[in-house]
């Protein structure tokens, strides 16, 4: 098979579709045994060597088709995505209309942290800094064939994905302890009443609103009481909400308001350190003007070193950014009786 048939096999393959006398599992497995072939180990080092170029270029190509997809997928109803070329700088224009005239805009400064910046034009554009990682590939287990480099085009493709939701992440609390989310709520445990306060200052803007948490925050709400308790009688829940508990393990809905889960993910191998820091919810308005702006810039970079048990250390960032937009017509909701282990940089 040749690279541009294995590159347009890749290609298929993120997109989860298959060209003509494939099926999607078979051009999965075809990708598996070219790249394996590609990247055999078992007959010499550098037959490896002289392929890793090209196998980088199947990685990285993988990689960008796949991660800005992943990212509008799960975060596309309250995120504008844009893909640029390298040194790009596009501009957002500012909307205008029913929401107030102070603005603010919170993304990387120079200080390389998230820091907020007063509006005083209708365009803005995003800067973009380079989040990235590493993997290594044990040499005697690519010998053996335990180590695939599908394996590692899907583990690069995850890492890079997690990244931008934790950038995103980052730019939005930033915006609430600059104090620049004018509707923010912070408690030790969850309360229906408060939640509510929030969704409707959204909603008040005349438009609908969606709630983004993690599992943790949803989980942590539990079925909304339409009666509450008392020590003299049970209190009444939602049925729908027992119904959506009892089939997904969480609520789906609060009192009309959709709930869109943002995935979680695991930095260590205990699974105790998390991505995404779960105690906040983020009450978006729906279907208008996006408040979180992503710009990817450049293609994905990578390389690799030896190291000297002769196990290969595979290296790879891309260059992202984030940005929110900052004005009235949004929320961010903190249970601070939620534990939180996600880790720097992504999290806290």
């Amino acid at each position: 098979m040749t690279i541009k048939e294995i590159k347009d096999l890749a290609k298929y393959a993120a997109r989860g579709s298959a060209p003509v006398n494939f099926t999607v599992d078979t051009v999965n497995e075809a990708l598996a045994d070219a790249l394996k072939e590609l990247g055999d180990l078992r007959g010499s080092f550098n037959e490896f060597q002289r392929n890793k170029l090209d196998i980088f270029d199947i990685i990285i190509e993988n990689a960008d088709e796949v991660v800005p997809n992943k990212v509008i997928a799960a975060m596309g109803q309250f995120a504008e995505v844009r893909n640029v070329a390298q040194g790009d700088k596009p501009e957002f224009h500012v909307p205008t209309g029913r929401n107030r005239a102070r603005k603010f805009l919170t993304q990387v400064g120079l200080s390389g942290v998230y820091e907020t910046f007063r509006l005083d034009k209708k365009t803005f554009t995003i800067s973009s800094h380079a989040v990235g990682g590493a993997c290594t590939i044990d040499f005697e287990r690519f010998l053996d064939g335990a180590e695939t480099l599908s394996e590692l085009m899907d583990v690069i493709a995850e890492g890079l994905t997690d990244a931008a939701f934790g950038e995103v992440q980052r730019a939005l609390i930033a915006a609430a302890t600059n104090g620049d989310c004018f509707n923010v709520h912070s408690e030790n445990g969850y309360t229906a009443a408060n939640l509510q306060a929030l969704i409707t200052k959204v909603k008040s803007y005349g438009e609908a609103a969606v709630i983004f948490a993690c599992p943790e925050f949803i989980e942590a709400m539990g079925p909304d009481a339409i009666v509450a308790g008392s020590a003299n009688y049970q209190g009444i829940y939602s049925p729908k909400d027992i119904n959506d508990i009892a089939m997904n393990g969480r609520i789906k809905s609060f009192r009309g308001t959709p709930i869109v889960e943002i995935p979680q993910s695991f930095v260590d191998d205990q699974n105790v350190k998390t991505w995404i820091n779960p105690q906040y919810a983020y009450i978006f308005p729906a279907g208008k003007e996006k408040i979180v702006k992503i710009i990817f810039e450049g293609v994905t970079q990578m390389w690799d070193a030896t190291n000297r048990d002769q196990s290969v250390e595979i290296n790879v960032y891309k260059k992202m950014g984030a940005a929110i937009l900052s004005q009235h017509n949004w929320a961010i909701y903190r249970n601070y009786a939620i534990t939180d282990n996600s880790e720097w940089p992504y999290g806290n």
